[in-house]
């Protein structure tokens, strides 16, 4: 289960500057957050909360969960059951993984970065005729809903090298009746798209997912004409800070220093506010606007969280795979559960894991 916390404020909020949670310090990690961080429900209301959207562009119903897989979703989901979380993989092109994305990764991690982007995407000037292009753009979210409020007198473009997706997106559309919409299976960085011709171009979630995310935005920028906008969302490196700080004292106190510092490596290598601007900047952007949220997904159980597909694909997978001995594996991840287990404990029953969120609007020159 996940959803919005509203008592949890944007980086800042804690009465210190916004390294507290932007950047994940190995140094500053805590059992629980008692010491710098006070009560959650005792937290201010965010100063400059997002932009709220109108009903109109609000993420189309969905159904969620098993109700929403097919027979090869079904199957892929009750792997997480049935394997174990030490050793199972997903693998995005089998046969399945396409709609188990859309049921699930989609509304519990898309959908706040999406909803993030859009936000910032409103206050945008826009005249008819718009050409809009949204990169990596998935099973066309959040496509189909630009395409939903901009309405007829403007043309959208999705492209994502998952075809998988792109095929799903399509029909969608097409079921939807909307016809100012294109899904196109290919790579940003070697479209024939014409140079200069998109007047806003959005990607969500995706810049990370490149081999070169410099490259990517270079390609980007080429696509849009002079005084043209880029809007980008990325998960910040503290994303799900609870179980980094969980896991890197649990490896510290088993004196594993080889994986402990592995996996701090991996850690620093992930997004902060100021890398992404750095790099939007170095690619020939003007930075019009940076804007910072929170959101939490929650889980009953750390076994829910541990077993999660979407926890596995997006994360998991690579913080577990600095330890390549099964036994010491084992070790370690039942500990790690353990420890899990008393903070969730001592959270009324249930595991939530804060995902901190940004969002760049850019300009063309």
């Amino acid at each position: 289960m996940t959803g919005f916390d509203p008592r949890f404020p944007p980086f800042g909020g804690f009465g210190g500057d916004a390294s507290d949670w932007d950047d994940w310090d190995p140094n500053r990690a805590r059992r629980g957050y008692t010491q710098q961080v006070p009560a959650i429900p005792k937290l201010p209301a965010p100063p400059d909360p997002a932009i709220d959207l109108p009903g109109i562009v609000a993420p189309r119903p969905q159904a969620t969960g098993l109700d929403a897989l097919g027979p090869a979703g079904l199957a892929l989901s009750a792997r997480a059951e049935k394997e174990d979380y030490l050793t199972v993989r997903y693998d995005i092109h089998e046969p399945g993984f396409v709609e188990l994305f859309d049921a699930l990764f989609v509304p519990q991690w898309s959908t706040p970065f999406g909803r993030l982007l859009l936000s910032v995407f409103l206050t945008l000037p826009r005249d008819t005729g718009w050409q809009v292009l949204d990169v990596g753009c998935g099973t066309g979210y959040p496509t189909l809903e630009l395409a939903r409020f901009l309405g007829q007198d403007c043309d959208l473009a999705g492209i994502d090298i998952w075809e998988e997706a792109i095929l799903l997106a399509r029909r969608r559309a097409s079921e939807e009746w909307l016809r100012n919409v294109t899904f196109v299976a290919g790579d940003i960085c070697a479209s024939d798209l014409p140079e200069g011709s998109f007047d806003t171009i959005t990607c969500n979630l995706s810049l990370s997912s490149f081999d070169d995310p410099r490259a990517a935005l270079g390609a980007m920028w080429r696509l849009l004409r002079s005084g043209g906008q880029l809007i980008v969302t990325t998960p910040l490196q503290s994303a799900m800070r609870e179980f980094l700080d969980t896991y890197h004292l649990t490896l510290r106190d088993l004196k594993l220093h080889d994986y402990m510092r592995e996996f701090g490596a991996q850690v620093a290598a992930k997004p902060t506010i100021d890398s992404v601007q750095q790099l939007v900047a170095q690619s020939g952007f003007t930075i019009r606007r940076v804007v910072t949220d929170t959101f939490a997904l929650r889980f009953p159980d750390p076994r829910a969280f541990l077993t999660s597909p979407l926890v596995q694909t997006l994360h998991f997978a690579a913080w577990r795979d600095i330890i390549p001995d099964m036994t010491i594996r084992r070790l370690v991840f039942n500990e790690v559960e353990r420890r899990l287990g008393v903070r969730a404990h001592a959270n009324g029953g249930e595991l939530v894991m804060h995902v901190p969120m940004l969002c760049i609007s850019a300009e063309c020159p």
